[in-house]
């Protein structure tokens, strides 16, 4: 899989929602894993790939992997401290 920082010099371009990804699988590969892994889901991987009930995959088989979510980082809110907090 993809390493995002494994190439300090080049620059990392994610991703979108529509994009189709072209995934390889490696050995201990699910397809619940991949799917969340790459902002997906198990149904359109299935679908995309006429995979069985069974989802059963293959190392180095390829699957197209639908970008259907992006994942969104949540807004940092300032943490109001309790009285009950401990401190370090």
């Amino acid at each position: 899989m993809y390493n995002p920082y494994m190439y300090e010099n080049e620059r990392v371009t994610f991703p979108k929602v529509g994009e189709i990804i072209l995934y390889t699988v490696n050995k201990g590969d699910n397809v619940y894993r991949i799917a969340k892994t790459l902002n997906s889901e198990v149904e359109w991987i299935r679908a995309m790939n006429n995979l069985n009930d069974e989802l059963l995959i293959h190392p180095n088989q390829q699957l197209l992997i639908p970008v259907v979510f992006q994942n969104v980082q949540p807004m940092p809110r300032d943490y109001q401290r309790q009285s009950y907090d401990l401190y370090f």
